[in-house]
C-alpha cells in the first residue's frame, strides 16, 4: 500500500484537508501534517528565525505553527519513519491558476516535496461563481476528482516525477484536461487606514486580477467547466529573453 503525505496551507481544521484525509485513508497509508493557522500566499517561506511547535491532533496527524513548507520539511526530516511515495497538498479553498502558483502555499508544499525527489499533487477547489463572495465549495465532488486523478497517475507510469497542479471548478463536466499555464495579472489594492494613535497602516488586497488563456491553458479549461491538471517544471533558466546577451558578457 502506498504512503501519502497530506498537507495544505488553509490549516489543519480545513474541511478540504479533513475530508480528503478520511477518503485517502481508505486506500493509502496517510500521514497528515498541516499549519496550525491559515498560511495562504506565503509561497515557499521557511521559518528560520523562530522555533516551531508541533501538536499531535490524531494518529499520524499533526499541526505545526509554521508554513506549508515547514510542515513538509519537518514531516520528511523528523516525523516520518520512511519517505512517502507521494505528497498531496490541499484541497485548497480557492483557485491556484497561472501566476497564482508563485504565491501559493498549496503549490509551495508540493514543490517542497519535489526538492526531496517525491512526486506531488497540489489540489485547489474553485468557488461557486454564483456565491463567490461567500466561498461555497464542492468538497465532496473535489474528493471524487482527486481519487480519479490519483488512480490515473499511479496507473499511467511506473515512476512519477514532478509537481502536478489540479484546479477543480465548482460546476464541472467531469473532463480532466492536461493544460499549460495561462496568464493572470494582479494589481493589488493598497488600502490605507489609521490606528487609534494616528499612525497609518496598510492592507494589501488581491484586487481584480486580469486572466486570459488560449485553448489548452488552465484558464481556458476552467472557463469551459473542465478540471485542469497542469504538470509544472521547475527549471527557472531563461534563454528566450528579448535582450540578446551574447557577446555582452564573458563566455563560459
Amino acid at each position: 500500500m502506498k504512503t501519502i503525505l497530506l498537507t495544505n496551507d488553509d490549516g489543519f481544521r480545513s474541511p478540504g484537508l479533513t475530508e480528503l484525509r478520511d477518503h485517502l485513508k481508505e486506500q493509502f497509508n496517510v500521514f497528515t501534517i498541516a499549519p496550525a493557522t491559515e498560511m495562504s500566499a506565503v509561497s515557499m517561506a521557511l521559518s528560520l528565525n523562530r522555533p516551531l511547535r508541533i501538536e499531535k491532533i490524531d494518529e499520524d496527524f499533526y499541526s505545526v505553527d509554521g508554513t506549508p513548507s515547514d510542515c513538509v520539511t519537518i514531516a520528511l526530516r523528523k516525523l516520518m519513519k520512511e519517505m512517502p511515495d507521494f505528497v498531496v497538498s490541499g484541497m485548497n479553498l480557492g483557485e491556484n491558476l497561472s501566476e497564482d502558483i508563485i504565491y501559493s502555499g498549496t503549490v509551495a508544499a508540493a514543490t517542497s516535496a519535489y526538492f526531496y525527489g517525491i512526486p506531488a499533487l497540489a489540489v485547489s477547489l474553485i468557488s461557486d461563481k454564483k456565491n463567490y463572495s461567500r466561498g461555497v465549495y464542492n468538497v465532496a465532488g473535489g474528493v471524487e476528482i482527486v481519487n480519479k486523478v490519483l488512480s490515473k497517475l499511479f496507473a499511467g507510469a511506473e515512476e512519477l516525477e514532478g509537481v502536478f497542479n489540479l484546479n477543480i471548478p465548482y460546476e464541472n463536466n467531469g473532463k480532466i484536461l492536461v493544460t499549460t499555464l495561462g496568464n493572470k495579472r494582479y494589481k493589488p489594492d493598497i488600502i490605507e487606514r489609521e490606528d487609534p494613535r494616528g499612525k497609518k497602516y496598510y492592507w494589501i488586497g488581491t484586487g481584480n486580477p486580469e486572466s486570459s488563456g488560449d485553448k489548452g491553458t488552465d484558464i481556458w479549461a476552467i472557463n469551459n467547466k473542465c478540471v485542469s491538471l497542469t504538470p509544472l517544471a521547475l527549471d527557472l533558466n531563461c534563454f528566450s529573453s528579448s535582450v540578446d546577451l551574447n557577446g555582452v558578457f564573458d563566455e563560459i
